[in-house]
């Protein structure tokens, strides 16, 4: 399944560069030209909050052409695009429409990599929500030191009730 983000990436990428031919798996020996190639972005994650992580990609885009300057001008224009709009990309949904939402990218690059061929470098970060399985919530509590015990907290049914809405809604804070 490919993200909102990528998506939404890969369509202001292939407007703004004039739509070469996209490739997005592997690129077959005769492909046509102009292209962008799309590989699997590098990801690397880390915490953010203590309800979310971050993604960070990095995401580099080939542009392909009979000539490198006819490469590296495709790729510019994306550039170009992506800069010139404040590094703001609107998010499309599912049938590529524009969902009035927007999100930025951190940094855009290129970069000559061989002949007829110019990177355009893409890095942004996504922000994530944590899964959370289900536990058994705590219902008393008990301590001891050496078998004698010193105390002992029951939770009420008000108190576990305002816990639940806590857990199931931390945005409501």
């Amino acid at each position: 399944m490919l993200e909102q983000e990528l998506a939404s990436i890969i369509k202001y990428v292939l407007d703004s560069s004039g739509n070469p031919t996209p490739y997005y798996w592997n690129i077959p020996q005769r492909f046509a030209v102009p292209a962008a190639y799309f590989p699997q972005p590098e990801i690397d994650t880390d915490r953010a909050t203590l309800n979310d992580y971050s993604a960070e990609y990095n995401w580099y885009i080939n542009f392909f052409d009979s000539t490198t300057q006819g490469a590296h001008e495709r790729a510019f224009k994306a550039l170009t695009a992506i800069v010139s709009n404040r590094r703001e990309i609107p998010l499309i949904d599912t049938d590529g429409r524009p969902t009035g939402k927007i999100f930025r990218v951190s940094d855009v690059k290129l970069r000559t990599v061989d002949d007829g061929v110019v990177q355009l470098t893409v890095n942004f970060t996504s922000y994530r929500k944590y899964t959370r399985k289900e536990v058994p919530q705590m219902q008393s509590y008990e301590a001891s030191i050496n078998g004698s015990r010193y105390a002992s907290i029951e939770i009420s049914e008000a108190m576990e009730n305002a816990l639940e809405r806590y857990l199931k809604n931390p945005d409501e804070r």
